[in-house]
């Protein structure tokens, strides 16, 4: 399935083919440099919503729900539109306000939920999903494998994963069985997972696979996303303790 292919990456590489190496460096810390700074701006917000502006976020919030979702179909509609064009990921201090709002549209979209969670379980869920992204970006950059040349079986593995989430989500909907609902977040965060490992390895770079070196604004933005796309899982754990103390 996998073959392995020890040091096939740039970043680690001191000579590489036209001194590809070094710069291939200087990409990989950009991106999580980028990354970093997407995250602190995220905690700040949250921080601030949590502790000092909660009340007034809860109400806020429940009183323009449609206008949350729609915050964040823009978002969303503003990522595609920058992975898709090359031309706008080059435009000078313009991709950087693009980005901006992109970051800025998932943040203030996913308060809604964090303003629901209480301080110490938002923070926990954050460590949590903290510490699996970086054990699972240690794995993708130390794997001697070459993920991004076997993107056939990384499809089949997420989509049977996806289709079972599916079927789990809606016996926990019907049935209420708050055990499958346990299956469906773990079943995601695989399919989050094996996108963030591939997309870890792309960023590397010397495998099949690799991001552009001008392309790091949007790397930065994809493993953001798959990092939200992890924290969000960690957010329901609230109103699923509220159902069982309810039944109780």
């Amino acid at each position: 399935m996998f073959e392995p292919k020890h040091g096939i990456w740039a970043f680690f590489q001191e000579e590489f083919p036209n001194g590809q190496g070094a710069k291939r460096r200087k990409h990989v810390l950009r991106v999580f440099l980028a990354l970093s700074v997407f995250l602190f701006l995220a905690l700040v917000q949250w921080m601030i919503v949590l502790l000092a502006l909660r009340d007034w976020s809860l109400s806020w919030f429940k009183e323009n729900i449609v206008a949350v979702v729609l915050v964040y179909v823009f978002g969303v509609f503003l990522l595609l539109l920058f992975a898709l064009s090359q031309h706008l990921r080059q435009l000078c201090f313009f991709n950087w306000l693009l980005v901006g709002i992109i970051v800025e549209c998932c943040i203030l979209s996913l308060s809604t939920l964090v303003a629901n969670s209480g301080t110490i379980k938002f923070l926990f869920g954050l460590l949590l999903v903290s510490l699996i992204c970086i054990i699972a970006a240690i794995v993708a950059a130390f794997l001697p494998w070459d993920m991004t040349e076997n993107v056939l079986y990384l499809y089949v593995l997420s989509t049977v994963a996806y289709m079972t989430s599916l079927y789990s989500i809606v016996i926990y909907s019907v049935l209420e069985a708050t055990w499958a609902f346990y299956i469906f977040a773990g079943l995601i965060a695989v399919v989050v997972l094996l996108f963030l490992m591939y997309h870890v390895q792309c960023i590397m770079g010397g495998g099949a696979a690799k991001t552009e070196l001008a392309d790091d604004k949007y790397a930065a933005l994809l493993l953001f996303h798959e990092f939200m796309a992890l924290l969000v899982l960690t957010l329901y754990w609230r109103p699923i303790m509220q159902r069982l103390q309810s039944k109780q």
